[in-house]
């Protein structure tokens, strides 16, 4: 396997016996295993615990899904505060409820987006809302690891080839866990969301506190962002959805992504449910509407054990089947002109060799004038 294919997801350096494995940051801010050679034994485990390599030994046009639904929360606090229906919060607070631990992407205390554990709705809720970014896993994995020993039920939320890294991982021992796997468009840079934030605390002249991906400030269809600063500011914007619709800064394995098609790696999987309005006009909101795909009977025992919580609605999944379900992301074609320019004069002028230098302003103009 070429080292591009790595989708970063930390099996390997997880599961390694000798600790010979460590995940290094690249030019690009993608993290790649690195094999300590006088460490090493040869043992290939972790190349057994590899999901690329899993799948592609596997036969990935399988169609594992076994229902669908469209759902949302009853709870119109919890399904505003979340990117789409809210069945995240559902399922976790059963989790929660019984004592159990849940893992899933949150900013930290320096903006950078990490997989943490939490035993509560605070920490839980640090969790909620999309984070277009790879998120750094760290040793997650061996702590999930830990808390199963122990006897404790897990839910762990993430992109297909994380989940399906972590199963990889704990081989069979995987009885009191439920893993929920997200539809990925593909994982843009961590380096490239660090300096965006960066150039918008210049602009502000203050630091970035929180950043929410997709507020529903202006609808669940709309995606705009909100940067919150040290200052009481806030700016709403709309550079990053660009960078990460764009494919620019996307990780490079994901343009040949093992995990985009029906074969779901999770007991369940969660979307937007983008295209409700239209078979089921009735069912539809601007308060945002989830995509859930059951995958397992462990998942069809978690649905059934947040009935009362939620609004379900069956749908075909072909009526509502996304792109990432389908195949994968291309590669944008000014992608080596976007990272040569980067890495030589930084984020602004990078995006100014793309867009040019009012991008924001005529894409804004573009927007008004569509309506």
């Amino acid at each position: 396997m070429a080292i591009k294919e790595c989708c970063g997801c930390t099996a390997c350096s997880s599961i390694c016996p000798k600790d010979a494995i460590t995940m290094v940051e690249d030019i690009e801010g993608f993290r790649y295993p690195n094999v300590n050679e006088d460490r090493c034994i040869s043992c290939s485990v972790c190349i057994k615990t590899c999901p690329v390599i899993a799948r592609e030994k596997s036969t990935i046009a399988l169609n594992n899904i076994r229902a669908a639904y469209a759902m949302k929360h009853k709870d119109d606090t919890i399904l505003m505060n979340s990117t789409s229906g809210g069945i995240f919060t559902a399922l976790s607070d059963k989790i929660l409820d019984k004592g159990g631990v849940i893992y899933g992407a949150a900013f930290d205390e320096n903006m950078v987006v990490r997989h943490i554990r939490a035993v509560d709705s605070i920490g839980r809720d640090e969790m909620r809302g999309s984070k277009y970014v790879q998120s750094d896993i760290g040793g997650i994995f061996s702590l999930i690891r830990q808390d199963l020993q122990a006897g404790k039920c897990v839910l762990f939320t993430g992109t297909p080839c994380q989940i399906e890294g972590l199963k990889l991982f704990l081989k069979e021992k995987t009885d009191n866990l439920i893993c929920v796997d997200l539809v990925c468009h593909g994982v843009p840079s961590p380096k490239i969301l660090k300096d965006y934030f960066n150039l918008l605390e210049r602009k502000a002249h203050s630091r970035i506190t929180r950043y929410q991906f997709r507020p529903k400030r202006w609808t669940w269809h709309e995606h705009r962002e909100i940067a919150f600063f040290e200052n009481g500011k806030e700016q709403s914007t709309e550079l990053w959805p660009s960078i990460y619709y764009s494919r620019l800064a996307t990780r490079p394995s994901c343009h040949n992504c093992k995990f985009t098609n029906l074969n779901r790696p999770g007991d369940i999987t969660i979307a937007d449910c983008r295209g409700i309005d239209k078979i089921k006009p009735d069912f539809g909101s601007n308060e945002g509407v989830s995509l859930v795909l059951i995958n397992t009977e462990k998942g069809k025992e978690a649905l059934n054990a947040i009935k009362n919580e939620i609004i379900l609605e069956e749908v075909d999944v072909n009526d509502v089947l996304q792109p990432p379900m389908k195949c994968s992301s291309t590669p944008n074609p000014r992608r080596d002109l976007f990272w040569n320019v980067y890495l030589d004069k930084g984020l602004q002028n990078a995006l100014y060799a793309i867009w040019g230098r009012f991008y924001p302003l005529k894409n804004r103009i573009k927007k008004i004038l569509g309506r």
